[in-house]
């Protein structure tokens, strides 16, 4: 029997794109919590299905999370188990706090949310985890949003995931993606900005924008997205190619005077240092987001730029970047 139910509270990169003639607007996210009680384990389902490969070469998550070990445990486990499509995931927390565990599970699954677009399917309004009567075991029943399975209302015992619909998904995604070509890294790197750009459109109404729209899937599948969505995207075809590539989020002020919460992306070039990507900013809409992309580069590969209107999140862990912006060879 397990007892202790705890709710994450999260603050996920749910934000709305501050395109650079568009209206910008606040992301808003909704968070549950349950109360104390006593719940049962269930059976658990596995499936598994093709997921994006990690970057080579640099892993943003366990950097950030080097010091924090039992949210470096849960991540992983978690991770893995995501991937694999569980409905149940364990983990041992003999010998943590109850605070402790309830810190780092909100840290791992917070960094799932911001730097994991292959997990696209997890609901970000309310996970749980269920502590066991010893107090040497958590459990978490990923809930599913309600188009990739049948979601537990409370999160205290397994959901239905819908594997097939999860994996038809990643197919199409990883299908989109196989189309982005280049012979140099450089190139790669442009063929991905490039459809990305030229695919995706800026909602009408971002205040409304669905879930698959701050996802990957909304440019790589749908064609509409908001910033995080154009983030997760590129992110994702760089984890396709094995190139380095995290998401940064932060805020920022656009053309407009406009300010509020953006994502957007740093990448590894061959020569070992990180620039900037911004696909959402170089594809200008206007108010909205019925008129054609506009493919322009001035977001591209850029180094550090003088008083920036983009600015990081300064409690994550972002590598440095390069001083000026990447001369391709």
């Amino acid at each position: 029997m397990f007892k202790k139910i705890l709710s994450a509270v999260l603050a996920m990169t749910m934000v709305l794109s501050m395109a650079v003639t568009s209206s910008a607007a606040l992301g808003k996210t909704t968070s549950k919590t349950t109360s104390e009680k006593t719940t049962s384990t269930t059976t658990t389902t596995t499936t598994t299905s093709k997921t994006t490969t990690s970057s080579k070469g640099y892993d943003f998550c366990k950097t950030q999370l080097a010091g924090n070990k039992l949210a470096l445990a849960m991540h992983d486990a978690f991770v893995s188990g995501l991937r694999a499509n569980k409905n149940k995931i364990t983990v041992s927390i003999k010998g943590y706090t109850e605070a402790q565990v309830y810190s780092a599970f909100q840290t791992s699954v917070q960094m799932i949310f911001d730097e994991h677009p292959e997990i696209f399917w997890l609901d970000p309004t309310m996970q749980n985890i269920v502590i066991s009567d010893d107090h040497n075991t958590l459990t978490f029943y990923p809930r599913p949003t309600t188009a990739y399975g049948t979601p537990d209302k409370t999160g205290e015992k397994a959901s239905k995931l819908n594997t097939t619909a999860i994996k038809n998904t990643t197919t199409k995604m990883n299908n989109a993606v196989a189309k982005m070509t280049g012979s140099t890294r450089y190139a790669q790197v442009k063929a991905i900005h490039d459809a990305i750009v030229n695919g995706t459109q800026y909602p009408a109404n971002p205040d409304k924008a669905t879930h698959n729209q701050h996802q990957a899937v909304g440019p790589l599948v749908e064609g509409k997205a908001v910033c995080d969505g154009y983030a997760k995207a590129f992110k994702y075809a760089c984890d396709q190619k094995g190139i380095p590539c995290l998401i940064v989020v932060g805020n920022a002020t656009n053309n407009l005077g406009e300010k509020g919460t953006h994502a957007w992306n740093y990448v590894q070039m061959d020569d070992g240092k990180w620039y900037q990507v911004d696909t959402d900013w170089d594809d200008p809409q206007t108010k909205g987001g019925n008129s054609k992309s506009v493919l322009i580069y001035d977001y591209f590969l850029t180094g550090t730029v003088k008083n920036d209107k983009r600015v990081k999140d300064s409690t994550q862990k972002y590598p440095t970047l390069a001083t000026a912006s990447y001369k391709a060879k």
